[in-house]
């Protein structure tokens, strides 16, 4: 990825790297710390996901605007038309062979009708929209598509970057230009000193037992914390704390666990298979390993709440140590291919062969996932046979798992 490096003064080809594996075409969750490595010179610095544009939940429409001339346009869609005072929504759009007809809403403005030739060679890239600099260099993300509205320039956003005391966004413009534009005072960095006091603040009212296993040390918003605690839970809450505290960019995580009451590896993947195989779980062609206490769930799932869920119901197991989870968030089934396990799983509860199992039939691409635990090899069978046929020609994947009763 192209971004400014500090050290050559420029923008330059980035290595990206995680303490975990991630995918970025899942989405990635916010708060996850990441080195940038220039590929030039080797320089490196740290940021957070939540910067990027990639990150889940951050390419949201509603705070782009599309581009009169650059974009498609779609009614619904922010449109921003050169020497106007802001964007407007267009309400409708009527399209004939030669020309387009735009009605805009500014809201508490009066609406605009544009009437322009039609371009059938309109790019259509990038298709949410840009971001309006200067107004919106606060809500910019790394890798955002920008839009200079007073220098009438397309770029993109490479970077923040620390000048002295102030943050600036640095971008990159289609001429070439790289600009660094001075953050709001609510978008700047608290200073080190008074965010680590904060931090201290709010762990001593909120973990006063911690006051003696915890070391923080504060640098540019991220704060990094090391020591030991009794308990996997009590982990996960004081990051979750500290990532909300105000001024707060993340958190790098040098915590360990070390559980008062051991628990075999054996009995914690039992106990999280448990969990995945419960009749509510969400998460889909899943898979698992544990060592050392700790766990590593791989798996999909659909619903955005789905990550957070499993994250809390993982962290609760007894003896757990650490926890890595590599779900990846995917659109929902087509119709079809939804209607098709819910008739897949009618026809497994409903037939007396099947008792005793926990079957949940799930839909991936073009194949039927069935998952969960059976009492015997038998049984496994019967439910491959049950669902083979109730689906016919559909790829069908048999991962459900052996329990002799």
């Amino acid at each position: 990825m192209n971004l400014f490096c500090r050290e050559c003064r420029g923008v330059s080809p980035h290595s990206i790297m995680a303490r975990e594996p991630f995918s970025i075409r899942g989405g990635v969750q916010p708060h996850v710390p990441l080195l940038c490595v220039c590929d030039v010179c080797g320089g490196d610095y740290l940021t957070f996901t939540q910067r990027f544009a990639f990150t889940t939940g951050n390419q949201d429409g509603e705070h782009y605007a599309k581009i009169l001339g650059r974009n498609r346009l779609l009614p619904g869609d922010w449109l921003y038309v050169k020497g106007n005072r802001r964007p407007g929504k267009i309400k409708s759009m009527f399209h004939t062979d030669k020309e387009d007809i735009i009605d805009i809403n500014y809201g508490d403005g009066p609406e605009e009708k544009i009437i322009r030739k039609y371009d059938e060679a309109e790019d259509s890239a990038p298709a949410y929209g840009y971001r309006l600099l200067p107004a919106q260099c606060a809500e910019t993300l790394i890798g955002d598509p920008v839009y200079h509205v007073l220098r009438d320039k397309c770029g993109i956003a490479v970077g923040i970057v620390k000048d002295g005391d102030k943050d600036k966004l640095a971008v990159l413009l289609e001429d070439g230009t790289l600009l660094f534009i001075t953050l709001p005072e609510s978008a700047q960095t608290v200073p080190g000193g008074l965010l680590a006091d904060a931090v201290q603040k709010k762990l001593d009212e909120n973990f006063p037992e911690t006051r003696a296993l915890l070391h923080i040390k504060v640098n540019e918003g991220a704060v990094f914390l090391q020591g030991s605690l009794p308990n996997y839970p009590l982990r996960r809450n004081v990051l979750q704390m500290v990532e909300g505290i105000p001024g707060v960019c993340g958190t790098v995580d040098f915590l360990t666990v070390n559980p008062r009451m051991k628990v075999p590896d054996e009995d914690l993947q039992e106990a999280a298979l448990r969990i995945l195989e419960d009749p509510s779980n969400a998460v889909f062609n899943y898979s698992l390993s544990v060592k050392n206490g700790i766990l590593q769930v791989n798996g999909f799932y659909i619903h955005e709440s789905v990550y957070a869920e499993m994250a809390r119901k993982f962290s609760e197991l007894e003896g757990l140590c650490d926890l890595i989870l590599l779900l990846e968030q995917i659109p929902p089934e087509t119709a079809t291919m939804h209607q098709l396990a819910i008739s897949v799983s009618m026809t497994l509860r409903e037939n007396p062969k099947m008792k005793d199992s926990a079957v949940r039939v799930s839909a991936l691409d073009d194949a039927l996932i069935l998952e969960g635990r059976v009492v015997s090899v038998l049984q496994k069978s019967i439910a491959a046979f049950l669902a083979k046929n109730s689906t016919k020609k559909i790829k069908l994947v048999n991962k459900l798992r052996v329990i002799h009763s």
